[in-house]
């Protein structure tokens, strides 16, 4: 059977089609051959391209708001470089700090979905709940009946050793939210790490070594980072 093919317009690519573009732009405008400020008017562009292939492509919600977001600021930043209206990056910045609530309600919900769970509520062991601002945290947990839990560093950081600790249930969940800071969780061999954080001018980085056994306990790591980082690794 002849497999169909597909696609798929990574933001990467975005980012590179736009810098060749721009190069060409300014290259031609140095030879006197065009206007270069005539067409970079149209920057905002890229950003309505990135976030409506992020929104589009991501698997959760917090992926699609982010998408969403970037690409209306882009739309506004357009609309105002058209002339059609006098908004800039001053009026719009509050929706950073929209984003960051957003982020961090939406992250909470996965340590209420934990609790939520029809079996025994669990006690304070079986879930990790980290915090830094402007300083280090070092945690490690042992349960053996590990449900999830929380970590948010800003300006600081976050370490989570979870390498003796054991999930009894088919997953647990931790929500993590890092802003200029990082977040570092270590994880059992044996444990499948599914990731489905969303990067803000940050990243998520997965290192774990994957198991052959497809039915391994799964740890999901939500969360988002902005300017920042999280990593899982053995």
């Amino acid at each position: 059977m002849e497999r169909k093919r597909f696609f798929y317009l990574s933001g990467q690519a975005i980012m590179g089609g736009a810098a060749v573009l721009i190069g060409i732009f300014l290259l031609l405008d140095n030879f006197d051959v065009l206007d270069a400020r005539l067409y970079l008017r149209f920057w905002p562009l890229v950003l309505v391209v990135f976030g409506a292939v992020r929104f589009l492509h991501s698997s959760h919600r917090g992926g699609r708001f982010v998408g969403g977001v970037i690409a209306l600021v882009g739309a506004i930043l357009l609309i105002r470089e058209l002339g059609v209206t006098s908004i800039g990056f001053h009026e719009l910045w509050p929706l950073i700090l929209v984003l960051v609530g957003v982020s961090m309600l939406l992250g909470g919900t996965a340590r209420g979905r934990i609790l939520g769970e029809d079996h025994a509520t669990p006690d304070s062991h079986s879930i990790v709940n980290a915090f830094a601002v402007l300083g280090g945290v070092q945690q490690s947990n042992n349960s053996q009946d590990f449900r999830g839990g929380e970590s948010s560093a800003i300006m600081g950081g976050c370490e989570i050793d979870l390498r003796q600790a054991s999930i009894q249930g088919e997953e647990a969940v931790i929500s993590t939210f890092a802003m200029w800071g990082g977040i570092k969780i270590k994880v059992p061999p044996t444990w499948n790490v599914i990731v489905q954080g969303v990067p803000f001018l940050g990243g998520f980085d997965d290192k774990s070594v994957k198991p052959a056994d497809r039915s391994a306990k799964r740890l999901v790591v939500k969360g988002t980072a902005i300017m920042g980082g999280v990593e899982v690794t053995n």
